[in-house]
């Protein structure tokens, strides 16, 4: 069989997979496009010399999304040999699970925490992920820091006070309780940081993201302000950093 002849049954056979996954579009159009370039990257046939040269390609992807493709290729592998397409059933090994700062901080979709149940979980989630706040700094919070006539939280820390912009799912949030307590402590009366790592790790799970914590989103916020373009000593203020030196392997990354 000739390399162009090959390609062509390997994009017929693919497309033949893709057909039998019950999965969002979203879903398909990833599988179809690590296929593509799986196909791409094989010549000749599928064998084990051939997949192992796919493995050193890979080597050039971060883990996880490493994770992702071997996982698209290995299931349509099994899918040609459950087929009879191929005479042996082939497998591309599993990438050893190491948890690596390029992972750490790869940005996540965090869509569900703006649209959980109202409460101080939720709150705390918002204020770390939007202002990039500490747990003890919104723990701190007083009303009178806040003026949701102009968006702007003040944030004192030390003999230092930074003026944050509120976002309008943050301040609607706060729009929503203000009659409620509007007067002294955001929260009403003062709470530990336990307390508040308990309401966070109860709102993330209730939102289906139980392995998000504080610091997660404290680091997503980082990677936001980095994608709008935000300049390293500028992130720095905005975290009540007195230099950008820990903010240097974000901008690596």
């Amino acid at each position: 069989m000739t390399i162009s002849s090959f390609q062509k049954q390997l994009a017929t056979q693919i497309t033949e997979f893709l057909s039998t996954k019950t999965v969002s579009d979203s879903s398909r159009q990833a599988y179809a496009y690590d296929l593509k370039q799986f196909a791409n990257l094989i010549s000749g046939q599928i064998d084990a010399t051939s997949l192992k040269v796919y493995e050193n390609q890979l080597k050039d992807w971060k883990p996880s999304v490493q994770k992702r493709k071997r996982s698209a290729v290995n299931q349509f592998l099994r899918y040609l040999y459950q087929k009879g397409d191929l005479s042996e059933f082939l497998t591309l090994s599993e990438i050893a699970r190491v948890s690596t700062q390029e992972e750490e901080l790869e940005r996540l979709e965090l869509l569900a925490l703006y649209e959980g149940q109202e409460g101080p979980g939720k709150l705390a989630c918002l204020f770390i992920l939007e202002l990039g706040l500490l747990p003890s700094e919104f723990l701190e919070l007083d009303w009178a820091d806040i003026d949701l006539a102009f968006g702007i939280v003040t944030v004192a820390k030390g003999s230092t006070k930074r003026v944050l912009r509120l976002d309008g799912a943050l301040n609607q949030s706060l729009l929503m309780i203000k009659n409620e307590n509007s007067q002294g402590l955001l929260l009403g009366k003062p709470f530990t940081r336990q307390w508040l790592y308990k309401q966070i790790q109860t709102y993330v799970t209730a939102c289906g993201l139980p392995g998000v914590t504080a610091q997660i989103l404290r680091q997503q916020f980082i990677l936001r302000q980095i994608e709008k373009g935000t300049g390293a000593f500028e992130l720095a203020r905005l975290l009540g950093l007195k230099s950008p030196v820990t903010l240097e392997k974000y901008y690596k990354t």
